[in-house]
C-alpha cells in the first residue's frame, strides 16, 4: 500500500497550487522567466494542475485508511508506540517499524 507522509501530501498540495495560479493567470511570469517561455509553462502548468488534482483526490482517499493512519503516526518522531490489531501490526507497511506493536 502507498504511503506517504503528511509533510510530502503538503509539498504535492503547494506543487499543484502554484500550477493552478500559473495557469488560471493569478501568478504572471512576465520577467520572471523568458518571455518565449510563458505559453508552455502555462500550457504545462494547466496539465499538472488537473492531474496532479485528481493525484491528489486520490491521495486523500488512500490516506483514510487505518494502515496509513497508523504509519503517519508511527513516522512521527514524537509517537513513541502504536498498539493496534494483530491484522494491521503484522501488515507489510510496518515491517521494518518496531513502534507499531499488537495488543
Amino acid at each position: 500500500m502507498l504511503t506517504l507522509s503528511p509533510a510530502t501530501r503538503f509539498i504535492i498540495g503547494i506543487i499543484i497550487t502554484t500550477a493552478i495560479g500559473i495557469s488560471a493567470g493569478t501568478v504572471h511570469l512576465t520577467h520572471a522567466i523568458p518571455d518565449s517561455w510563458i505559453p508552455g509553462v502555462v500550457a504545462w502548468s494547466g496539465l499538472i494542475a488537473f492531474v496532479g488534482s485528481a493525484i491528489q483526490t486520490g491521495l486523500q482517499g488512500l490516506g483514510m485508511t487505518t494502515t496509513n493512519k497508523v504509519a503517519a503516526a508511527a513516522s512521527d518522531p514524537n509517537v513513541k508506540q502504536i498498539i493496534t490489531t494483530t491484522e494491521v501490526a503484522n501488515s507489510p507497511t510496518f515491517a521494518p517499524n518496531d513502534k507499531v506493536i499488537s495488543k
